[in-house]
């Protein structure tokens, strides 16, 4: 898992062909504000999703994994608690969706949490167990974010 700020992205364009690609989509639509839906950017192998949502109380989240695709999640407005742990540390819950790209996971009280805000991204690998949209100090509040998929 990789966390850092927008302002940094650069630096990580090396570790994947299209993480260039995938920020480029991200600063342009920060800049164009948006709005909620799905986005492709390059066919099935990187689209993203704006999404908009109130994020829940931890009893109410879980973990999930993908296979197929690295997620970068971009925190565009508000503040969100995110979640993760190594694939190897945790249980699958439901199995994995070949067509959907995810399973789900048990929680475990070794996973480690950032908290995200405006500016703020994390890319999570095919190891990276991770569980989004937990709310900040366990109170709800509004999030503004983008989810871009990258075919590995």
């Amino acid at each position: 898992m990789v966390f850092d700020n927008i302002k940094n992205c650069e630096i990580y364009y090396g570790m994947h062909p299209n993480f260039k690609k995938a920020f480029d989509f991200i600063k342009k639509a920060i800049t164009e504000e948006y709005s909620v839906g799905r986005y492709e950017i390059d066919g099935d192998s990187i689209y993203a999703m704006v999404q908009d949502y109130e994020t829940l109380v931890i009893d109410e989240t879980f973990f999930e994994g993908h296979q197929k695709y690295i997620d970068i999640q971009y925190v565009d407005k508000g503040y969100e608690v995110l979640g993760v742990i190594d694939a190897s540390k945790t249980t699958v819950k439901d199995e994995y969706n070949k067509e959907k790209d995810v399973a789900f996971f048990n929680k475990n009280e070794e996973a480690s949490y950032c908290i995200a805000k405006d500016g703020d991204f994390c890319i999570f690998f095919p190891q990276d167990i991770h569980s989004p949209k937990v709310a900040y100090k366990n109170i709800p509040s509004d999030v503004k974010k983008i989810v871009v998929k990258v075919l590995l």
